[in-house]
């Protein structure tokens, strides 16, 4: 572990001794108050964070579980709604549906890169999934969403660095009962969700789910109409068998899903124009434009809420001689939170998730149960984006992806002694990726770069002119013609395949050392092969040019000196080179195939100790270690990355409290966990690059609370304070928006590189050591209050209120912490009215979700290509509707 601070020491210390007051308190204290309020039964919630089913109040492990019955009430429909009511989950969204990404206690993975898994294992029906995205869509006919923080590597494996994410669909029984969901709200949504259940004979049973959800954008574009972007348009139906019932001698039980996307998705309008070089404007001899001028220049739209001063908009777009006459389009006083944008073409985001998995149980006899769980999956997505997010025809993307898994478990879970138990087992994971990414330029590509890079076309001409200085020369012929950096139809092409194999073993014992104490040991071992084998083809195909050694040679021919010419340094950007200014932007320029392979092995385990002082509580303190495999850069990287990267892992020590009070159960956990070795992404404005960080660290504290004041009213509550640094990053992402728009004013850039500021801004560097940073997408401080009214209005009509308050405190949104990707905290409210019909099983009610319209970011990035301005992937406004619930017995 690491070694604490001063501070860090004081505050755990602090925080341990609150804890401490609070365990004796409640200790003291709560038999008389249990007394008291003896008729305060509160629902148990089952959870198999242990593997094996319990109370969720007696597991040693931070865990938030929420039954479908508590998700129904909240109105939750998503994994985007469910954050808001699990401390420490974070879900983030990038550019299309397939790119979410899952974050518990600030450390999560993106999914922009296909060689990377997350560091929160994401399971559903036991089955892990390894890409993030098939989560998003609908909770529908669920029996239980289980959030797990901190390490699950013994019991749940590798990438479970972070935490866990379970979730338990209904399972079939031979109840006839079904239901059927319909929900219509603003925006054009309409979701309708229905299931049941037959069955089959005295054994068998069948029970078919089925879901679709529609909605209308909520981003207009000034070219191509209103609502368009960031729609819904998903379905699933998921297929259920099963033979007898949980806790038979012998059960099966055979599911078949299937769901897709196919969306508008994703678009983020720009929070940071680059007309002018904000910094710039303080001074009348420094102003000077962007790269938004020369989007104007070639047509584009531009929408700013900056206050620049009417001259200055007048000097790009006034006709001459007052000034440049460009043909784009200003449109002022529209800000970020107007969610308004121009594009060339909408968006493509589509993908379809599928599997079969087959669970089998055996009651061996009355101590011992064996379990086999298997599991097919396929997941393909297909993504075409405006990849320079403009209506100027730079370049586009498409990134088309099928991935297929195969895996395998099987346990055994038993007791022995007096309350002791165990749980032993054996698991393989297999996995297919086979990744097309097609990059082609526009036909605006090279005029674009040329205009805000003239050295480029300099170059060009500046050889022509020592050309032709050379005719009739001895030296005539000797420079072959100058050719284009970015001639028409520049492209390149990545074929990538991933193969990976994996096996682990693993054990958990509790022994009952007495009525009060329960010790508990694990450990788990992994063995894992990875193996990539990359193409990539693409339109340049010369040497990298050296352009301060071609400047020099010119610079030597225009007072007669040919030295330096003559020793070829120019020939990278001669014939029959073509191409050459590729080497500027990652996704187009040259690289080697790739053929390597990565062999990993990693032992994880855990120490627990739990201490029960009376009936009502329980006190555990427990040692736990994780770790995410390594895996490999599957998008075209510069060569001096490392295509293959290490695993990551993590060691963690927690403290928790749980119990109940009264009419209050609550939770308190303390924790503190270092990341060895931690896969930082980083997306440098032209891809996404996966390096081993070094070590970060983040310690925080938890409290939940669960309230019933009386029979008819509910409060929950928790607070989460969670803080997270590098330790130790030395190739962080460089900043670059407010470099270019504040800093090079100051003259200063990126605080965290000791180096100073280049002449061109243009030749920065893209890393920057970010040790002693704070981690980013971390809001340190979260807080959550729900609170529920029943009202009863006749015997079978009752009524119900409920009231969310939502709070995110402030954080950074880019994976280099520009100060510009800064985004406040914020909050949320959300509210339902609701009335259950008893007599006819129906229940309708009244919805509205964060009805003050808060406007807030989920992630943000430099746009490509020009790295000085930025734009940040919006919420959801302020969203009503009604939803009718009937159910059949």
């Amino acid at each position: 572990m690491r070694k604490f601070t001063i501070a860090a020491a004081t505050r755990g210390l602090s925080i341990g001794m609150l804890l401490g007051v609070m365990v004796a308190a409640f200790a003291a204290t709560s038999p008389a108050l249990a007394q008291e309020d003896e008729n305060v039964i509160f629902e148990e919630i089952v959870v198999l964070a242990t593997r094996r089913a319990a109370d969720v109040m007696e597991v040693p492990v931070a865990v938030s579980a929420l039954t479908g019955a508590q998700i129904e009430a909240a109105g939750i429909k998503d994994v985007w709604d469910l954050q808001q009511n699990v401390p420490g989950l974070i879900i983030g969204r990038s550019q299309t549906a397939t790119t979410t990404n899952f974050n518990i206690r600030g450390i999560g993975s993106t999914s922009n890169n296909f060689g990377v898994e997350s560091s929160v294992g994401l399971y559903v029906d036991g089955v892990y999934r390894s890409r993030q995205s098939s989560m998003i869509n609908d909770l529908v006919d669920v029996e239980a969403v289980e959030v797990l923080r901190g390490p699950q590597g013994t019991l749940f494996g590798k990438n479970t660095a972070a935490g866990a994410i379970l979730i338990r669909s209904v399972r079939p029984s031979q109840d006839r009962d079904a239901f059927v969901d319909v929900t219509v709200g603003d925006l054009g949504f309409v979701k309708v969700s229905a299931a049941t259940n037959i069955p089959l004979n005295d054994d068998w049973a069948f029970r078919g789910t089925v879901f679709s959800s529609q909605r209308d954008g909520i981003v207009d574009d000034i070219n191509l109409g209103d609502d368009l972007y960031n729609d819904r348009d998903r379905l699933g139906v998921r297929l259920q068998l099963a033979k007898n019932e949980p806790g038979d001698d012998f059960n099966l039980r055979i599911i078949a899903d299937y769901s897709e996307i196919d969306e508008t998705c994703c678009v983020a309008p720009f929070r940071i124009d680059s007309l002018y070089y904000r910094g710039s404007l303080a001074n009348p001899a420094t102003i000077t434009p962007g790269s938004d001028a020369a989007a104007l220049a070639f047509g584009g739209t531009v929408y700013t809420n900056y206050p620049y001063p009417q001259p200055l908009l007048d000097a790009l777009t006034a006709p001459p001689p007052a000034g440049q006459g460009f043909p784009g389009t200003i449109v002022t006083n529209t800000g970020w939170e107007d969610y308004k944008v121009a594009l060339n073409f909408p968006p493509v985001s589509q993908n379809e998730d599928a599997g079969l998995s087959l669970e089998l149980e055996w009651n061996l006899d009355n101590d011992m149960t064996f379990k086999s769980l298997s599991a097919y999956r396929s997941f393909e997505t297909f993504d075409f984006i405006d990849g320079d997010f403009s209506d100027v025809d730079i370049f586009t993307r498409s990134n088309d992806v099928e991935l297929t898994s195969f895996s395998q478990e099987f346990q055994l879970i038993g007791e022995f002694g007096t309350g002791s138990t165990y749980v032993v087992g054996a698991y393989y994971f297999g996995q297919e990726v086979d990744q097309v990414t097609d990059t082609p330029t526009g036909t605006l590509f090279g005029p674009y770069v040329d205009f805000l890079r003239p050295e480029l076309p300099g170059t060009v001409q500046a050889i022509e002119d020592v050309r032709a200085a050379l005719v009739g020369t001895p030296l005539e012929g000797v420079i072959a013609p100058a050719t284009a950096a970015f001639p028409p139809g520049t492209t390149s092409l990545d074929i990538v395949n991933q193969d990976q194999d994996g096996w682990a073993v693993f054990g958990q014992v509790d022994f009952a050392l007495s009525d009060s104490f329960t010790l508990t040991l694990g450990g788990r071992y992994t063995d894992e092969t990875r193996e990539i084998d990359a193409a990539y083809t693409q339109t340049a195909n010369g040497p990298p040019p050296d352009q301060a050694a071609i400047l020099a040679a010119l610079q030597g021919a225009a007072v007669g000196d040919f030295s330096g010419i003559l020793a070829g340094v120019l020939v990278p950007v001669t014939e029959p080179n073509v191409a050459w200014g590729a080497y500027l932007f990652d996704p187009l320029a040259p690289r080697p195939d790739v053929r390597d392979s990565l062999t990993d092995d990693q032992t994880t385990g855990t120490a627990k100790l739990t201490f029960y002082p009376n009936d009502d509580m329980m006190v555990y303190a427990s040692y736990s270690t994780g770790f995410k495999s390594g895996g490999t850069n599957t998008d075209r990287i510069p060569p001096n990355v490392n295509q293959i990267f290490a695993a990551e892992t993590s060691e963690s020590i927690e403290l928790g409290v749980k119990g109940q009070l009264g009419p209050v159960q609550y939770v308190f956990t303390y924790y503190d966990t270092e990341f060895d070795d931690f896969q930082a992404n980083s997306f440098t404005g032209t891809g996404f690059n996966v390096q081993n960080a070094g070590k970060q660290t983040i310690d925080g504290v938890e409290l939940e609370f669960l309230w019933r004041p009386t029979d008819s009213t509910e409060i929950q509550a928790f607070y989460a304070h969670n803080e997270g640094r590098f330790e130790s990053f030395e190739l962080g992402t460089a900043w670059d928006t407010w470099v270019f728009h504040e800093g090079v004013w100051i003259g200063q850039g990126d605080p965290g590189c000791s180096a100073p500021l280049p002449p061109n801004l243009n030749d920065r560097p893209e890393t920057c050591p970010r040790t002693g940073d704070s981690i980013n997408y971390n809001p340190e401080d979260r807080a959550f209050v729900g609170i529920t009214q029943d009202i009863m209005l006749s015997d079978s009509v009752s009524m119900f209120v409920r009231g969310e308050y939502s709070y995110v405190g402030e954080q950074t949104t880019d994976g280099d912490g520009d100060p510009f990707s800064k985004q406040d905290d914020f909050s949320i409210v959300n509210v339902r009215l609701g009335f259950n019909f008893d007599n006819i099983g129906s229940t309708l009610t009244f919805w509205g979700r964060n009805i003050t319209d808060e406007r807030y970011y989920h992630g943000s990035a430099d746009v490509p290509v020009t790295f000085d301005k930025m734009f940040s992937y919006p919420s959801d406004p302020a969203t009503y509707g009604v939803t009718f619930n009937k159910t059949f017995d």
